[in-house]
């Protein structure tokens, strides 16, 4: 019996949880806005509207808060993605959630990471 990958932690770097409005926008030709939930050194969970797929093959992300700190070609990789229940039993509309990892970040790229968590993180997931 193969152990479920939800409840084995296999993170290496510790996670925070992002509550300002921070969004990931993943570089191919049609995209829409996720919600970046929580965030490493390693990785992120980013939450979308179940409409369509998110991703795509796409293999880099853009991140951005407001009009004051944005990253481009951001280098990740999909690690799994699922439907999120919802909180009101009644809601119509769906979301899901997509874990990534990243991929060979430059130092400029890790600085920047850094940087996020210590401004617009609160606090472990």
């Amino acid at each position: 019996m193969s152990a479920d990958p939800y409840q084995s932690e296999r993170r290496k770097y510790e996670r925070y949880n992002v509550p300002q409005l921070a969004i990931a926008v993943p570089k191919r030709q049609t995209s829409q806005v996720a919600r970046i939930i929580n965030i490493s050194k390693g990785g992120m969970a980013v939450r979308y509207l179940d409409q369509n797929d998110w991703l795509g093959n796409a293999n880099a992300v853009d991140i951005l808060v407001n009009s004051n700190f944005f990253m481009t070609n951001i280098p990740i990789e999909n690690v799994c993605d699922f439907k999120v229940e919802n909180e009101v039993s009644f809601s119509i509309i769906s979301e899901r959630q997509c874990c990534l990892q990243f991929g060979i970040l430059s130092s400029e790229q890790e600085l920047l990471i850094n940087d996020f968590i210590l401004t617009y993180s609160a606090g472990n997931s």
